[in-house]
């Protein structure tokens, strides 16, 4: 009977992703007995750790920004060919059994079971409790954004039975009931360690819910009224209800260099320590994944040579706009070239010595350019003077020198500059505020180098502001659907499939009688 209850427990929540055997799960996890009476600390922990999978460049990032206008991860030679998967993502001809769509649904449900132990403890803390029920809302957020339903288990419910499932609109009512209930139990936030679960973290999230409520109320995400009033004052209510000692740091690149936990801009993130393994099994940490899978072999940290940044999205900047173009002196010490959107001639520490390629068909220099006659309709690069170095380079974290492969910097989840853009749509859907756009794009345009033009005065504009902040932050998927562009045919995506605003269901996950393949897969 053990054996049958953990198959239908995989089925909901994937737990084979967390290595262990099906002996130790059968013996460990179902039993309800020793759930109960589990350490909170340590269940919470395993908890948290799901945010770790937000680090990596597959699964769930991979379906957020892959799968839109910001990069392409194109097959040079037999580099990044993976059985097609990575231009699955790009051109939204993902199936059932596709590997990003399979990895992120169990990355969520996982992290979802793990939320469940806690919460089933006997006696857990309510401060405890409350950071339980944030993490579950937080990881079925990103569950329904992406699949459109979910499954659970009624508390009580017998193992035996198959986990029931909620739409989109049912979840969505669950998930703010959830955070709900927790805002009170909720710490105010750790202004040097944003990586705990608090009440910005909560207000931020209900106002990012109610910002895409319109969409979620739909089962299939699509035919939706977004300029919802109600919804747009309760998205301001939230991000007002933030603490007065969450700002905008005075750098943009605070919240990404390694000891970016000190930044007041940072609401959530996922924790790393210099040297510790955060990745289970793993001597590595998922950051990394952060400058490794674009920068070049040559390059300083030696990378996998991978995502490149489409020239359309390139272009919503001023190309001197430190966000995409951070030369700081230290940077170009350690790196040789500028951080951001690494283009142009490549060089060695120090900025002096020009990188070039391998050499495997001739050294050429290293020069980070999309090739003039576009990238090939099927993703793949078949020149060889662009081979390796076709592509502007995204990297957004500052590497940790004295440790590249387990740095210190946390991941970012939680923005305070994406809740005063979330603001500023709620304003300019309908929402009532004393405070105008304009103050807020002042705000956002005062900071150090910021020389793309902010204007939230309308829908485009947001969307723009959007693109050229958050880049690379796990919202551009998110954002496209909002503002009707994510099927929109583009230069490097013709699929205009409707439908596609949601994942498949995975195969595997539809052997549970109660879920429904989504419509269109």
């Amino acid at each position: 009977m053990k054996k049958n209850n953990f198959i239908k427990y995989s089925i909901y929540a994937g737990v084979l992703v967390l290595g262990v055997s099906c002996t130790n799960l059968d013996e460990k996890i179902l039993d309800a007995t020793e759930t109960s009476k589990a350490d909170p600390d340590a269940v919470l922990t395993s908890a948290y750790n799901g945010l770790k999978q937000f680090e990596t460049q597959d699964g769930i990032f991979a379906v957020s920004e892959v799968s839109t206008d910001f990069v392409i991860v194109p097959t040079r030679a037999g580099d990044w060919g993976d059985g097609g998967a990575w231009l699955q993502d790009h051109f939204h001809t993902w199936k059932a059994d596709s590997r990003e769509v399979n990895t992120a649904w169990k990355q969520m449900l996982s992290s979802v079971y793990s939320c469940d132990l806690a919460l089933a403890i006997e006696g857990i803390p309510a401060g405890k409790k409350a950071e339980a029920q944030f993490l579950k809302a937080f990881y079925y957020y990103n569950a329904i954004d992406l699949y459109g339903q979910v499954p659970y288990r009624e508390a009580g419910s017998s193992p035996d039975d198959f986990p029931k499932v909620w739409t989109s609109p049912e979840a969505t009512t669950q998930i703010i009931a959830l955070l709900e209930e927790a805002l009170p139990n909720l710490p105010a936030k750790n202004s040097s360690d944003p990586s705990i679960a608090s009440k910005d973290a909560a207000h931020f999230l209900l106002a990012k819910i109610y910002l895409n409520k319109a969409i979620f109320d739909s089962p299939t995400h699509t035919g939706f009224n977004a300029n919802n009033v109600a919804n747009m004052n309760k998205v301001i209510a939230h991000v007002d209800a933030i603490s007065a000692g969450t700002t905008l740091a005075a750098d943009y690149w605070d919240n990404f260099k390694p000891s970016n936990n000190t930044s007041p801009e940072l609401i959530l993130t996922s924790k790393n320590v210099l040297g510790v393994d955060a990745v289970a099994g793993l001597g590595i940490n998922g950051i990394r994944s952060r400058w490794y899978m674009s920068t070049h072999y040559n390059q300083v940290p030696s990378g996998w040579n991978g995502f490149s940044v489409l020239q359309e999205y390139y272009d919503k900047f001023d190309p001197s706009d430190r966000r995409i173009k951070n030369n700081d002196a230290s940077v170009i010490a350690s790196f040789g070239s500028p951080l951001g959107m690494r283009k142009g001639q490549q060089y060695a520490k120090g900025g002096v010595a020009p990188l070039t390629t391998r050499g495997q068909n001739g050294s050429l220099p290293l020069v980070f350019e999309s090739d003039p006659a576009g990238l090939p309709a099927d993703g793949k690069i078949v020149s060889d003077n662009w081979l390796e170095r076709w592509g502007i380079r995204p990297q957004k974290y500052i590497p940790d020198v004295s440790n590249m492969e387990k740095p210190e910097n946390d991941y970012v989840l939680f923005r305070y500059a994406d809740a005063l853009l979330m603001k500023a749509e709620a304003i300019v859907r309908g929402g009532s505020s004393s405070t105008t756009t304009a103050s807020i794009a002042a705000m956002l345009s005062s900071r150090q180098g910021i020389t793309t033009a902010v204007d939230l005065s309308t829908l485009a504009g947001i969307d723009h502001a959007r693109a050229t902040e958050l880049w690379e932050e796990g919202w551009r998927r998110n954002d496209m659907i909002r503002f009707g562009t994510y099927t929109t045919a583009r230069a490097t995506m013709t699929n205009t499939d409707a439908y596609r605003v949601l994942l498949p269901i995975p195969t595997t996950a539809l052997l549970n009688p109660n879920i429904k393949q989504n419509p269109g897969y």
